[in-house]
């Protein structure tokens, strides 16, 4: 993009700071709730939404400073789709409040139990994929240059998808007391959700074999169990 030789002769790089950025957030959310009832709760949010901006970290520079406009792209943290689905559901065997005690096998094994989903699916996040050397002698850094074809923020991660659940199920101790048996799962259906991306391209006209391939995700799946005692 940038000759070898010096723009002015009389000066080698110079840098001009500026805390200044551009952005521009359009969005729509939905929300459906439920209010306990008959022993179910729920609430569901899904969000649709875009992001542009021409920065979107205090650190990140322009790839042609004297062509700020073509920074102009989704931000960083633009994410065009999010929905959340989470309640409280409880089997209703047994009712808690007006304290019925199971009468069968069947109300035994099964009653007294709560269930808690949080179900999260959400659009990837955009990434700006470098060259991962100056390529255009621009002298920035961090550095700036992208691969001949690709624009700012052109890279995406892909959607997101995680199921928590929790689920309990008590036994009466006394006239006051409960004990709680307690399972947690988090990301239950163990979905490999990608939160980065290898942005660097390489110094080749041909791309790193690892280019634009992920290689950070979030957790695996989890369960951890616990028993607690309420007085």
């Amino acid at each position: 993009m940038f000759p070898p030789a010096r723009l002015s002769p009389q000066f080698d790089n110079i840098y001009q700071w500026e805390s200044h950025a551009s952005s521009v957030y359009d969005g729509l959310s939905l929300s459906l709730n439920r209010r306990l009832s008959n022993e179910i709760e729920f609430s569901g949010n899904y969000t649709f939404s875009k992001a542009i901006d021409d920065a979107s970290d205090f650190d990140e520079q322009p790839e042609n400073p004297y062509l700020l406009p073509a920074e102009r792209a989704l931000s960083a943290n633009d994410q065009s789709h999010r929905f959340v689905f989470s309640g409280t559901f409880d089997l209703p065997f047994a009712d808690e409040d007006e304290g019925k005690k199971p009468a069968g096998f069947i109300t035994k094994i099964f009653g007294n139990i709560e269930a808690a989903p949080i179900l999260t699916i959400e659009s990837g996040r955009p990434i700006d994929p470098l060259n991962g050397f100056d390529a255009n002698r621009s002298g920035t850094f961090p550095l700036s240059s992208r691969p001949l074809g690709f624009g700012r923020n052109s890279l995406n991660t892909g959607t997101q998808a995680q199921l928590d659940l929790r689920v309990l199920k008590f036994f009466r101790v006394g006239e006051h007391g409960k004990l709680d048996f307690v399972i947690e799962s988090f990301n239950l259906l163990n979905h490999t959700n990608v939160s980065a991306l290898n942005q660097f391209y390489g110094t080749q006209s041909s791309p790193l074999p690892t280019f634009s391939m992920g290689n950070k995700a979030g957790i695996p799946r989890q369960l951890q169990l616990s028993v607690d005692f309420e007085f």
